[in-house]
């Protein structure tokens, strides 16, 4: 394993609380009543314009620390990569890359999740060479997620596991003499195999796009009870590809990629969604839609109409992080 950086600290004392309403107001705020940690989202989004590549960087407020992160593109409409995620001390910095072809106005955003600094120690794990899996040491557990790609290369998938030790980060190719990257934020807490589990018990949700051909696929993952504290603070993904007839094994489609993985808001749900590369039949363009600019929702994801008859069958599963109080 290769440590990377490390990082500040974080708040677990439900008195904290109290502290999440005097957060900076340029912030959105995850307050979480009687929750062991309380949270704030940072959000910034690049320029909206044709530039490629292009990144942002959401910061935590005053006295804060990193625990998560999440990123997304904005009407890529298959034509623009979710590039990076690349979570820091304080910060994390999101990049997006479009395809040459692609000509409409995009924009890349980040979000960070963070919470106060106590002093309590934590790193940033950076997956070593040769490997696209990250691991926490054995005494944190995984919180938050990231990943950086090669130029060029699209995300198939970034899937934290079920326990809580690691994040691994898939792609449908590598270029030669470039590998992917896979970043684990590791923070106190207990992981789902632990016995001595503590409050803080790592758990992962998950859910699944229907299968279809249709893009994009977008699923939103929310907490497994209403009455469970709004902890969610890491983000994933992972396209599968299901067998045919021409195709009974396939393999990770290079024109299907991630391009969302956002929290929302209060700490409650995260958004995936996946989308089919744009391209033409017979001259006729399928990214369709009506463009949105910088003014559109936030979570707002439209339909990219498909003309192809040959389209794979294919689904998106969404992964979050979150860590209980039993």
């Amino acid at each position: 394993m290769s440590r990377g950086t490390t990082l500040g600290t974080s708040n677990r004392s439900r008195c904290a609380v109290a502290a999440a309403a005097a957060v900076v107001a340029v912030a959105a705020t995850l307050v979480l009543p009687g929750a062991a940690h309380a949270a704030y989202r940072h959000r910034a989004e690049s320029g909206y314009d044709t530039t490629s590549p292009k990144s942002v960087t959401a910061t935590c407020g005053a006295d804060e620390v990193l625990i998560g992160a999440g990123g997304r593109i904005r009407n890529g409409n298959g034509g623009v990569r979710l590039a990076a995620i690349v979570p820091g001390a304080t910060s994390v910095e999101v990049r997006g890359e479009a395809y040459p072809d692609h000509a409409e106005p995009w924009s890349v955003i980040a979000a960070a999740i963070c919470e106060s600094d106590d002093g309590t120690a934590r790193v940033v794990e950076v997956s070593p060479a040769g490997s696209q899996t990250a691991s926490c040491p054995a005494d944190l557990v995984l919180s938050g997620t990231g990943f950086d790609l090669p130029a060029g290369v699209p995300l198939a998938g970034l899937v934290p596991d079920a326990d809580g030790a690691s994040v691994t980060v898939r792609t449908a190719f590598h270029r030669i003499g470039a590998s992917p990257v896979a970043y684990a934020v590791c923070v106190e807490g207990s992981r789902a195999s632990w016995e001595d589990s503590g409050v803080f018990r790592y758990k992962r949700f998950a859910t699944t796009s229907p299968v279809g051909t249709s893009s994009p696929r977008t699923v939103t993952v929310q907490r497994e009870w209403e009455w469970e504290f709004p902890s969610m603070s890491g983000v994933g993904g992972e396209i599968t590809v299901l067998p045919s007839l021409s195709n009974p094994f396939p393999a990770p489609a290079s024109d299907i990629f991630i391009d969302a993985m956002m929290p929302n808001d209060d700490g409650t749900r995260v958004t995936v969604a996946a989308v089919q590369r744009a391209g033409t039949d017979t001259g006729r363009s399928v990214r369709g839609g009506t463009p949105a600019g910088p003014s559109a929702a936030d979570d707002e994801l439209r339909t990219v109409p498909r003309y192809l008859t040959d389209d794979p069958k294919w689904m998106v599963t969404g992964y979050s992080t979150d860590h209980d109080i039993y």
